[in-house]
């Protein structure tokens, strides 16, 4: 706005300048007038008005091309320089405007394909943490899977071991209190004539102690 301040008061100067010039050309054709109707009169001419219209003054033709050429000059020189800065200047800023509005488009497409990216990465990571997570899973469960049965074989072979042990402890047992009937009876048999109503009853007795010494009744 500042820069074209001046080209409006140079064309406000040359329209004033241009004003001037047609009021001292008014005046001149006035004082030409009165001069050829004071001619006219002195002479006794019959004809009251000025000159004839039609005719060209060369002076005032002069005078007016001198001012019009001047004024050409002035507006030239002082107002054309001006308005073509004026010009320039604003084209310029709009180029600027237009320069400055593609770089903030290629920064924001230039942000928008890192944050496009940096999100793909982000995904890209979640759905790995979630596969690690289900192979850890899949890990645990299997680990923990293969503990249950460690632990259950070793309790079942645990059992069966104190299983077999009783076993064997109660044949032991039952053996060696076989034998000593055994010898208690045939001791007794040996001592005395037993009739067969006694020797049944010795077996009676025998397999009582037998039965009471049986691994069921401990």
């Amino acid at each position: 706005m500042s820069a074209v301040q001046p080209v409006f008061r140079w064309l406000l100067a040359g329209y004033l300048l241009v004003i001037l010039a047609g009021g001292a050309t008014t005046v001149r054709a006035a004082e030409h007038a009165g001069g050829e109707a004071a001619d006219a009169a002195h002479h006794g001419a019959a004809e009251s008005g000025g000159g004839n219209p039609l005719l060209v003054d060369p002076d005032l033709a002069i005078y007016t091309a001198i001012v019009f050429g001047v004024l050409v000059l002035v507006l030239w020189k002082f107002a054309w320089g001006p308005i073509v800065t004026a010009l320039d200047t604003r084209e310029q800023t709009v180029r600027d405007h237009l320069a400055a509005a593609e770089a903030k488009h290629e920064e924001a497409k230039g942000l928008l394909a890192a944050h496009e990216a940096r999100l793909a990465m982000a995904k890209d990571e979640v759905r790995e943490m979630l596969e690690e997570a289900r192979r850890d899973a899949e890990a645990t469960k299997t680990q923990i899977v293969a503990e249950a049965e460690s632990a259950a074989s070793a309790r079942h072979d645990r059992v069966i071991r104190d299983i077999e042990q009783a076993r064997d402890s109660a044949v032991r047992q039952l053996a060696e209190t076989s034998a000593n009937l055994a010898v208690d009876l045939a001791g007794k048999v040996v001592q005395q004539n037993l009739t067969a109503e006694q020797q049944a009853e010795l077996v009676r007795e025998a397999t009582g102690k037998l039965a009471a010494a049986s691994p069921s009744n401990n």
